[in-house]
Parts: structure tokens; C-alpha cells; sequence
């Protein structure tokens, strides 16, 4: 199954296209040093921007377009990936449901105590890298009453594998950005040179070691807390590695200095205002006269919704919005 999400944006992606509005029709060089951006990566990222949508490259020059119809095509194709993904967890549903003919390359453990010491296990043995989706941990807000879950840390044995060199991804969903010891964990593995990366709609949790196995945890019955399902060596194996890369590319990086910040149920009026303006490619200091604030206000309320949609620039943002019908 095959997943093609739209390219990704880097930081010099929103000086490149501001300097391209305001300036007007241009050629590399005089936008490269309008946005003060080195040439080459100019370069680049004008060519991502025009694969795109946001920038018209001809023998003219180059030229900005306008941003809601592009914003929205990205949206839809991150769509299409997350319905590739609903796709695959509907083989995961297959393989769960055929407990009594499973093929050799599939296990699955329901007792607790062996669930802990197969993790431990998986991540003593890896050598080289361990990736991995998390869902992220349950927020405070919705834990109900008698409801036992473990409070967020660490995986066991993590510490100890980047002291042998292992490399390690981590993209996480973003209610880790709702709960002061999910981040926490999250910091303490950064410090160790994890990379973490943060987006909107992580659909599993899945641990990759070496690319030879793969962990998932999923809900488990009869009153359990969990069951794995440990995959080895396969297409199914294949095509699991291709979900995390897929979800990789459309994260955005976390760092030790990311804070907690209260989750928006849905956008209010302000936020909805605010995104509009986002979208249509105005400034700060317009959106900031049109409002009647400040622009240091404004700046506040695009942290803030930049942080609870996973994205670090003001494009990503327009796209986590649109993905989520808010624009």
C-alpha cells in the first residue's frame, strides 16, 4: 500500500513566500536576499513551495499564489494518508480476529508480565534504531473515576540502548503537550539525542526495533490493559515501517524547551478570525489592526494554536486547521 503525503515545508519556507508577496514577481537571487535566506537553500525550498502551490516558477520569475486552494490540496492528500492508514489497521483487525490460525511471522500476548518483559526484551536485543509511534498518554481531563492508567515515563531499557549508540525516532500525538509528565518523559529522551517529533493525529502505538520486528499495543480484552502483537520479518513488517516513515514526514520536532498548553476542543470565533487571516497570507500587523491588538498578542495566540495543532510554522498551522475543518 503505497502513501505519497505532500512535501513538507522547512523554516525558511514562510520568509521565502512573505518576501515573494510583498516584493512581487522576482528571480531567485533578489528573493533569496529579500528573505535572508542562503541561496541554495533558496533554492530548494522555492522548489518545494511550487510543488506546492504557493509559488509560480517561470521564465518570468518567480510569483506568489494565493494560499487557501494549495493549503487545502495539502490537507486533503494528508487525508488520503490517513485513510491508507485505516486501511492497514483494518488488516491489524483481520489478524486480531484470526487468533486460531495466525502465521508464524505474528504473536500475540495478552498476560501483563509477559508484555513488560517482551518490551524489555525487544529493546535489550535492538542494536541499531528503535522508532516509534505514541498515541501519547491519556489526559488528566479524561480520566474517569476507578480508571487504572499508568502515568507516562520512559519505555524500559530506552536509557540504556542510546548508551550503546542505538538511534531513536519518536513521533508522539499531541496530547503529550497536555500533560507535564508525558512531556517530561518526552525531555528526558530528547536530552539523550532522541529525535521527537509531535502530530495532530497519531493513529497507533507502534515500536519498530531494527526494523526487523515491530511492537504494537493494542486495547486488550477481558478486562486486560493491553495485548501486543509482535511482528517479525514480513510484508506485514514492510508495510508497517512505510506507516511510521509516512507519519515521520508529517510530524513536526519537539524540543526540550516544547510546554504544556491547554487542548482547543474547537476553535472560538477568535481563533477561527485568526486562522482566516492566517490562511489568506496576511501580516501580524495586519491581522493585529484588523483585531484592534497588539501584535504582540496576536504572536501569543499563534504560539499557542501553532503548539496545540503540532506545527512550528505559520503554514503548517494553516494545514493542521484545514485538516480539522477549522478553516
Amino acid at each position: 500500500m503505497e502513501l505519497s503525503p505532500a512535501p513538507l515545508l522547512s523554516a525558511a519556507a514562510e520568509p521565502l513566500y512573505r518576501a515573494a508577496v510583498v516584493g512581487g514577481r522576482t528571480n531567485l537571487e533578489v528573493l533569496a536576499e529579500r528573505a535572508g535566506v542562503d541561496r541554495a537553500v533558496a533554492a530548494d525550498e522555492v522548489r518545494v513551495l511550487a510543488s506546492i502551490g504557493l509559488l509560480e516558477v517561470t521564465d518570468g520569475g518567480i510569483e506568489a499564489v494565493a494560499p487557501r486552494i494549495p493549503l487545502e490540496q495539502v490537507a486533503a492528500e494528508h487525508a488520503r494518508a490517513a485513510d491508507a492508514t485505516r486501511q492497514i489497521a483494518s488488516v491489524f483487525a483481520d489478524i486480531w480476529s484470526e487468533a486460531g490460525d495466525r502465521s508464524s511471522f505474528v504473536e500475540v500476548i495478552t498476560d501483563e508480565a509477559r508484555c513488560a518483559a517482551v518490551e524489555a526484551k525487544l529493546m535489550d536485543d535492538t542494536a541499531l534504531t528503535v522508532d516509534g509511534l505514541c498515541i501519547g498518554p491519556v489526559s488528566p481531563r479524561k480520566i474517569q473515576t476507578g480508571m487504572e492508567i499508568p502515568r507516562p515515563g520512559v519505555a524500559v531499557g530506552f536509557l540504556a540502548a542510546m548508551e550503546r549508540g542505538v538511534r531513536a525516532r519518536g513521533l508522539y500525538g499531541v496530547s503529550v503537550l497536555e500533560d507535564f509528565e508525558g512531556l517530561a518523559a518526552v525531555h528526558q529522551c530528547i536530552a539523550v539525542g532522541e529525535q521527537a517529533r509531535v502530530f495532530a493525529q497519531v493513529p497507533l502505538n507502534l515500536m519498530l526495533f531494527d526494523d526487523k520486528r515491530a511492537l504494537l499495543s493494542v486495547p486488550g480484552q477481558k478486562g486486560a490493559r493491553r495485548s501486543l502483537i509482535i511482528v517479525h520479518e514480513s510484508g506485514l513488517l514492510d508495510s508497517l515501517i512505510g506507516l511510521f516513515d509516512v507519519f515521520w514526514q508529517m510530524g513536526v520536532p519537539l524540543s526540550a524547551e516544547s510546554q504544556v498548553v491547554d487542548a482547543l476542543d474547537g476553535p472560538g470565533p477568535d481563533e477561527q478570525q485568526l486562522l482566516s487571516y492566517l490562511a489568506a497570507g496576511l501580516t501580524d500587523e495586519a491581522i493585529a489592526r484588523d483585531l484592534g491588538v497588539s501584535g504582540r498578542t496576536v504572536g501569543r495566540r499563534i504560539a499557542r494554536l501553532e503548539e496545540v495543532l503540532g506545527a512550528h510554522s505559520r503554514f503548517q498551522l494553516a494545514v493542521q486547521a484545514s485538516r480539522r475543518g477549522w478553516i
